[in-house]
């Protein structure tokens, strides 16, 4: 979905109550670092009359002094650049399905605990050397142990490259949405080290020294056309500086986290949405005598006007959702969905036995550091003091609001989570599970768990979850966040990112640039 984000610029100002980034900011360090004439940074010169309709080159950000090995590279700022260096066994599309890529066939065991992969025979590091089983092992052992990577493959007991040239991945238990989990970049091994690791992917990077860039890679085994040959690359300070250069037109595209002050980013531009898997949801203290009834958790449920709570509060910077999958994806169940209704619940209210005229004090904790979700919070609280309910916000710090979920001392909470691209739910709601702050234990929904892991009809599981999930209500979803590709109006067309990719599908883009300049 695209949109011109001026509009949403003055929502997120709003709501979030941030300034605007000024042209001429006053801090000495960010001009210490950023002298006109240093390097990505050129000379003053007056500004012209008329900016000019398209950039004389598709240029792009990065932090110059930092890896851009995809599995210890944080920023998404570094990530996007490390997407086009580096390909996964497996790319997700935006409706979170994956598609091999270096990975060309696959086999299991009758247990469904070994998956054996057959590698692309054709596909090449960009020095000319062959893609290996090893190379591959040593990168997903390498994921395992990251901070970035590890929980996706907690349940991964090895990794292993065999003798005939295969990979071998033995898990703990069965799980068929492993391929959704492998949307990893792999790097040469031996390479890891350097500051940007060999890769398989359609650009390699370039160091000119003061000037680096990516070029398009002649040797890229897909053999697939791409935008352009050439990306200069504009050396960063941080995340403000990189919204500072796209709003002064000195890059072309920028990936953001529309939570992350967005109102700093001056100017028009053109919004591209870019999905992912963080629910923000409300979670039950299923002890309190209130919410330990799933009739009464149900009710809440059906309070939330979801719609009108992601376009109006969140400025149409989610996606609302009433199960915990993304509702781009075919697992779904969209005819399942209950539409709103402020009458109907109310009359699951009273159904549930709420309605006894003793009025009920409930707290709905919230992190007060985002204040996207204070507002969404408070949205919520003022929907739902329905009949004999009374809900008030309590927003904490971050290092009061993790301890008073952990010892249950709420009877509503506001949460956030990046779930996992296989949509494996056992540690939110999974008796014990580590998110499980409402600590909700029902053995049915455990075992659905275990039978959509290992379910070969992935839809068919889903859909029995799903259905007894909204019966029983461990947690209530609300949305799904998205991010922003904010680009220049008319420059790029095309753009389709993925949950794993702003490039995703880059074949595919055409990118207009005035050759005169």
């Amino acid at each position: 979905m695209k949109r011109l984000s001026a509009f949403l610029l003055v929502l997120t100002l709003l709501l979030s109550g941030c300034s605007t980034f000024q042209e001429e900011p006053d801090e000495p360090e960010y001009w210490d670092i950023y002298q006109p004439g240093s390097a990505g940074f050129p000379e003053e010169t007056p500004p012209p009359e008329e900016e000019p309709e398209h950039p004389a080159a598709f240029t792009l950000s990065y932090y110059k002094n930092s890896t851009l090995d995809p599995i210890t590279c944080g920023e998404i700022i570094q990530q996007d650049i490390a997407s086009l260096l580096y390909e996964p066994l497996f790319r997700l599309n935006a409706q979170f399905e994956p598609e091999p890529v270096l990975c060309e066939s696959w086999a299991w065991d009758e247990k469904g605990l070994v998956c054996t992969l057959e590698l692309r025979q054709d596909a090449a590091f960009q020095d000319g050397s062959p893609l290996t089983a090893k190379d591959v092992a040593a990168g997903l052992q390498r994921a395992k142990a990251s901070e970035r990577y590890g929980y996706r493959l907690r349940k991964i007991a090895a990794v292993a490259a065999s003798r005939t040239g295969q990979v071998v991945i033995t898990l703990t238990e069965p799980n068929q949405g492993l391929f959704a989990l492998l949307d990893i970049p792999i790097v040469k091994s031996g390479t890891e080290n350097q500051q940007a690791p060999v890769g398989t992917g359609p650009y390699r990077f370039v160091s000119g020294g003061t000037d680096d860039y990516l070029e398009a890679n002649p040797d890229w085994w897909q053999r697939k056309s791409l935008p352009v040959s050439t990306i200069p690359l504009v050396n960063t300070k941080d995340r403000d500086t990189a919204r500072y250069l796209f709003s002064s037109r000195r890059i072309e595209l920028l990936t953001m986290d529309p939570m992350d002050n967005l109102a700093s980013v001056t100017g028009q531009s053109e919004s591209t949405d870019r999905p992912t898997s963080i629910l923000q949801y409300i979670g039950f203290n299923t002890a309190s005598p209130v919410f330990s009834d799933p009739a009464a958790r149900s009710a809440f449920s059906r309070g939330i006007p979801r719609g009108t709570m992601a376009n109006a509060q969140l400025a149409g910077l989610a996606a609302p959702a009433q199960f915990p999958v993304s509702p781009r994806s075919p697992l779904y169940p969209a005819d399942l969905e209950v539409s709103y209704s402020r009458d109907d619940a109310m009359t699951a209210l009273t159904e549930a036995g709420q309605a006894t005229g003793e009025v009920k004090e409930l707290t709905l904790l919230i992190n007060e550091e985002d204040p996207f979700r204070l507002t969404s919070a408070q949205f919520i609280a003022e929907n739902l003091t329905l009949l004999d309910w009374k809900i008030t916000v309590q927003a904490l710090p971050w290092e009061e609001y993790l301890p008073a979920l952990s010892a249950g001392s709420f009877d509503l909470y506001f949460g956030e989570v990046k779930l996992t691209a296989d949509w494996d739910l056992s540690d939110l709601i999974g008796t014990g599970g580590a998110l499980n702050y409402g600590r909700y234990a029902d053995p049915s929904a455990d075992a659905l768990l275990q039978n959509f892991a290992a379910a070969s009809d992935r839809t068919a599981a889903a859909r029995q979850l799903f259905s007894y999930l909204q019966a029983t209500v461990p947690i209530v979803p609300v949305c799904f966040k998205t991010y922003s590709v904010l680009s220049y109006p008319g420059t790029v067309e095309g753009m389709t990112p993925s949950p794993s990719s702003t490039f995703f599908g880059l074949e595919n883009w055409t990118v207009h640039l005035d050759t005169s300049q």
